[in-house]
């Protein structure tokens, strides 16, 4: 028997308190109804689901335990966390398409180098994709292009 917390136990503990911080930044939003949905609704459902399907995932780790923790990578925890900053910040003033450019390029250096030309391909079917949803199909009012001034 392994003493000692195993992958899915930290994995659950981590969507546990993810759940639980994000109840905690939406309790001053109104909840609403199912059918008036509030601005509260959504990210309260997210996180009780996240604090659900982490106690779950906790529970079963103390039942049958996997494999402890793998060592800590620092690359995709950098590239990830960097890619989400660039997007926020660069949306504005580059417009969607550039800013997804810049975004998928940081991500992409989180895991094995893909060949220029697969990134490319890769970077043109999800700018292609994002557009396509938020602003073709959803109407969502977001600048394609930087604003020239």
């Amino acid at each position: 028997m392994r003493i000692g917390p195993t992958k899915n136990l930290l994995a659950g503990l981590m969507f546990i308190g993810l759940g639980l911080g994000a109840l905690w930044l939406s309790r001053g939003l109104e909840i609403g109804t199912a059918d008036a949905m509030g601005s509260g609704y959504f990210p309260r459902l997210v996180a009780m689901l996240l604090i659900g399907c982490g106690g779950v995932l906790a529970a079963l780790a103390l039942i049958r335990p996997d494999g402890r923790p793998e060592a800590w990578h620092w690359r995709p925890l950098v590239c990830i966390t960097l890619a989400a900053l660039a997007f926020a910040l660069l949306l504005r003033p580059l417009g969607l398409v550039a800013t997804l450019v810049v975004t998928i390029l940081i991500g992409a250096g989180a895991g094995p180098l893909l060949p220029p030309l697969r990134l490319a391909l890769l970077t043109l079917v999800l700018v292609v994709v994002n557009v396509g949803i938020f602003v073709m199909a959803l109407g969502m009012p977001i600048r394609l292009w930087p604003a020239l001034s």
